[in-house]
């Protein structure tokens, strides 16, 4: 028998090494890789919303939501005020927008033939048709679907 280390001893060793290799390759350049595939998602003009603020009336019956376009593209204004390009949940409860100068624009040049920008707001009154009614004193959820794919999500808290 001739001295010397195992073929089996030899092979453990050398995946132990390609192991600490890659861990110290992609540990720091991991987290980067993985942000950036996360980002793509916003290259080629999709857009974010966000609900600025909600006001309720006393009797739960009516919510104006105010909406921003947080970018980084624009949606079609014909669509952006076109209600029927909105649904609105409350509480998991699908509430009516009414179709009369709804929604509106808030802040900017929204119309027709002029695209909703980034930082510019909407402004959307929609009746709620939970039982029993939102209280202005309570909590609930609100998930909001816009035009060309976008939605968000709001927390309302009563005082």
């Amino acid at each position: 028998m001739r001295a010397g280390i195992s073929r089996v001893v030899v092979e453990v060793i050398i995946l132990v090494i390609a192991v600490a290799l890659a861990l110290l390759i992609f540990s720091p350049v991991g987290s980067y890789i993985f942000g950036a595939l996360g980002r793509t998602s916003s290259v080629g003009g999709s857009t974010s919303i966000s609900v600025l603020s909600v006001n309720l009336s006393n009797d739960g019956s009516q919510l104006t939501l105010f909406i921003k376009n947080v970018g980084p593209g624009s949606v079609d204004g014909s669509k952006a005020l076109n209600p029927g390009n909105w649904s609105v949940f409350i509480d998991n409860v699908r509430a009516t927008i009414p179709t009369t100068n709804n929604p509106s624009a808030f802040s900017g040049t929204i119309g027709s033939s002029d695209p909703w920008e980034p930082g510019e707001v909407i402004k959307l009154n929609v009746n709620p048709q939970n039982s029993p009614a939102p209280s202005p004193t309570g909590s609930f959820t609100i998930v909001v679907y816009g035009p060309q794919g976008t939605q968000t999500e709001y927390l309302y808290r009563g005082g």
